[in-house]
């Protein structure tokens, strides 16, 4: 990959952080055996907690956080990525919005401007896509 490139969209922000900048907004917890409806992100804890629809959810332990009605992103690079979990190839051409400290950001392929957030414990590589 072309490194820097995607050094350009490296930024020291946690995931923590990153998802306190989007309180309020409608998200949708991904995980092994989950099929939660989305809810809004009511709370992000300093004890590594979230709060969505009233329950406690710790994101590093999550396969992926959508968030809805993101502004739309200045740049963007197109890559692939290859994930600890299946996705079906959901994310084998994807635009990649910034990389956190501890996750990275996809734009979703959907007409809603929503963001895809990855702990970097599910992320196993990033691939560039001409």
């Amino acid at each position: 990959m072309n490194g820097p490139r995607l050094t350009r969209l490296m930024q020291n922000i946690s995931l923590q952080q990153r998802l306190a900048s989007l309180v309020g907004h409608l998200a949708e917890i991904n995980g092994p055996n989950m099929g939660l409806e989305p809810g809004r992100l009511q709370r992000v804890l300093k004890s590594q907690f979230i709060v969505v629809k009233g329950e406690l959810f710790v994101p590093a332990s999550l396969e992926s956080i959508r968030v809805f009605d993101v502004k739309p992103p200045k740049r963007t690079i197109h890559v692939g990525v290859r994930t600890t979990f299946s996705t079906g190839g959901a994310f084998s051409r994807i635009r990649l919005v910034r990389i956190g400290t501890d996750f990275i950001e996809l734009l979703a392929k959907d007409k809603n401007h929503s963001r895809i957030l990855l702990p970097l414990n599910k992320v196993e590589g990033i691939y560039q896509v001409k």
